[in-house]
């Protein structure tokens, strides 16, 4: 199957990763959020990544940039955006129900065919599956930040996803020019489970007063060559998501991976990171 139409669903820092990231290889996207305003916001924001990625590097000329553009198509209504698609991908919050109910929906509104796939950085795609009936189409294609850069993509098989679907989804990562790792369905996966056990550990060091958040950063940085250290990571994804996925990893998998109590007390006072302006590090 030759997929050339991708619905996308969820216009925040990965779903607009990945529509951009889909339009530059030629594919065209109808990307889904709650209002224009918001689906507005975040196409001027890949106008300008282009400019200034691609334009600006002579990488590509202000013709492509505009045909990449014009791929992407904006919707608040998901079941037009749905339609004589090949796949969809969802990059929603990290939420159990909200998930199930929405691949239960999908499932229910797409035609058999479509490949119906989560950009999950941790949920079990056998567990978001579990409310739908064609549960064989349902895997998990795991996207890092930022999409259109990282040459990774993590794919998830579910306990019910067919051979078929992860060999059309490796074909179809792979075109977008990533390397493929497929890994079977287990919480946080690869990826997720040992990058947050990093970054739990070094957040643990740091309570324990063994060093301060730079000197933990840079031992990470220099000793294991790593660009960016455990704690200077985890305010730039979140720390609200490194807990939320801290709290899910600890209900399936036990007390190990229960989050550090200064990571929930930050979480609690809103040092969130980046985004907040203060974390580990202020902004």
């Amino acid at each position: 199957m030759d997929i050339q139409n991708v619905c996308v669903i969820g216009a925040g820092i990965m779903g607009s990763g990945i529509a951009q990231l889909l339009a530059i290889h030629g594919i065209n996207v109808n990307l889904v959020d709650i209002n224009d305003q918001i689906l507005i916001k975040v196409k001027n924001v890949i106008d300008n990544n282009l400019q200034k990625f691609y334009i600006a590097k002579n990488k590509i000329s202000k013709e492509e940039a505009e045909k990449i553009l014009n791929r992407i198509n904006l919707f608040v209504n998901r079941e037009e955006a749905i339609k004589d698609v090949q796949m969809v991908i969802e990059a929603i919050f990290e939420d159990m129900d909200l998930k199930q109910e929405l691949f239960a929906d999908l499932d229910a509104q797409c035609n058999k065919d479509v490949i119906l796939a989560s950009n999950t950085s941790s949920l079990s795609i056998t567990d978001i599956a579990l409310k739908s009936i064609n549960q064989e189409r349902i895997i998990g294609i795991h996207f890092f930040n930022p999409a259109p850069v990282m040459k990774l993509i993590e794919l998830i098989k579910g306990k019910k996803t067919s051979d078929e679907i992860v060999k059309k989804s490796t074909l179809f990562s792979e075109r977008l020019n990533k390397t493929v790792v497929t890994v079977n369905d287990t919480p946080g996966f690869v990826t997720t489970r040992l990058i947050y056990v990093l970054c739990n550990e070094a957040i643990n060091l740091l309570t324990q007063g063994i060093a301060s958040a730079k000197d933990i950063d840079t031992a990470c940085k220099l000793a294991f060559n790593f660009p960016m250290g455990p704690l200077e990571l985890s305010d730039l994804v979140g720390n609200d998501i490194y807990n939320h996925i801290g709290v899910y990893l600890e209900k399936e998998l036990g007390k190990n991976y229960q989050p550090s109590a200064l990571l929930q007390k930050m979480v609690s006072e809103g040092l969130l990171g980046r985004k907040t302006g203060k974390g580990f590090y202020e902004y």
